[in-house]
């Protein structure tokens, strides 16, 4: 079983209680000549409220447009409150160093002034960083990367798309506007790397997601795996189906050979998501006939995780998601600790390694660290030997 039910509920719970401690602040802190009782209880109330939305948007389904404004709310103001906490930090540590270097003077007489202007200080620039993460999350760009292939081989030229997390706060609209960037690229094949899906859909929504995907129309086809969103709330069948019907032909554990002539063949390896249980890779590929076991294999895995394990069964090129590069300021130096490689190129022996920070975004559309993007693979042969 995934234990990201339990890690959610310790979040909400988390979260309620930094908003009403936070909330608790704002009220004193605004106390004093110039700001009204009535406008500091407003502010607070109005603040409390959208506390409530992200825990509700949470544990209701639907996707009406209420909830969906619900889900809005409560994402965006968890993206303001996070961004707020850093500002509140960012100024303590001022306060600290300030009460040495005494850059400020701070008397009895203007101190309720300079904490009113702290709390106007702190909304401003944490809307100011919401807004620019979400101008920047708009408007992915092309990471282009060419690999070396064996003498013999053929080209062979991918995208691969991570963490589009299409649902309530992005649907058909963002999705048709990667695939405008995608379709000049001319791909072989495109694979979507997990995290696709995230929440309730409407017949319409399905429809209207596959008829931006049947624009595009690779040779090789439109792949794929599941990430860990895609099982949340035990929903990774429905997901899977779901998958598969907007036209992204999934490998759970699976292998197909693609190609037609020999000089083209190669293995397409898709693993299930690490949060859910998972044949080991040696087992996934245990079946693979005899004559076909030295073809270039590509493995597609959501998570950046056994990377000694697909150097060891041979693989090419592994592609992964998942980390976003941390897509909040500073996390994207926080999750360097967490895989031995959160983002971008990588190698081990022969086996090659890209991770995408993901064209989309969890929650809230903010990235304010690092770009969303397309990957864009050329496989190119080795000229033969003079």
């Amino acid at each position: 079983m995934s234990s990201f039910p339990l890690l959610f509920s310790i979040f909400k719970w988390l979260y309620a209680a930094f908003n009403i401690g936070f909330i608790a602040r704002v009220y004193f802190a605004l106390r004093g000549p110039g700001v009204s009782r009535t406008v500091r209880v407003g502010i607070c109330a109005l603040a409390f409220v959208l506390s409530l939305a992200l825990p509700i948007a949470r544990e209701v389904r639907g996707n009406s447009i209420w909830i969906k404004a619900v889900s809005f709310a409560g994402h965006y103001w968890f993206a303001f409150m996070y961004q707020a906490l850093l500002a509140w930090i960012l100024l303590s540590v001022f306060r600290l160093v300030n009460r040495r270097f005494r850059w400020l003077v701070i008397t009895e007489e203007n101190r309720v002034r300079w904490r009113h202007r702290s709390c106007v200080g702190i909304a401003v620039v944490s809307l100011l960083a919401c807004v620019g993460g979400w101008v920047n999350s708009q408007y992915p760009v092309v990471r282009e990367e060419k690999l070396p292939l064996p003498v013999g081989a053929a080209p062979l030229r991918i995208v691969a798309l991570s963490d589009l997390h299409l649902g309530r706060l992005a649907s058909d609209g963002f999705l048709s506007h990667v695939v405008d960037q995608v379709e000049p690229l001319s791909p072989d094949i495109i694979v979507f790397l997990g995290d696709v899906l995230e929440q309730d859909f409407s017949p319409s929504e399905v429809q209207a997601i596959a008829a931006a995907l049947q624009r595009l129309k690779p040779r090789l086809g439109i792949w794929g795996v599941m990430g860990n969103h895609e099982y949340f709330a035990g929903r990774g069948e429905l997901n899977n189906k779901l998958l598969n019907q907007i036209g992204i032909r999934t490998l759970n554990d699976k292998w197909v050979m693609l190609g037609e002539k020999p000089s083209e063949k190669f293995l397409l390896i898709g693993r299930k998501d690490r949060s859910w249980p998972r044949k080991s890779l040696q087992n996934v590929i245990a079946n693979i006939p005899e004559e076909d076991k030295n073809a270039l294999k590509i493995l597609l895995d959501h998570q950046p995780t056994d990377l000694e394990g697909a150097e060891k069964v041979g693989v090419f090129l592994q592609l992964s998601g998942h980390s976003h590069n941390g897509q909040f300021f500073p996390f994207n130096f926080v999750v360097p600790f967490l895989f031995e490689n959160a983002y971008g190129y990588y190698r081990r022996g022969q086996t090659h390694y890209w991770v995408t920070s993901g064209v989309g975004a969890w929650g809230p559309r903010i990235r304010t660290s690092g770009r969303p993007e397309i990957m864009l693979i050329d496989l190119v042969p080795q000229p033969e030997p003079q």
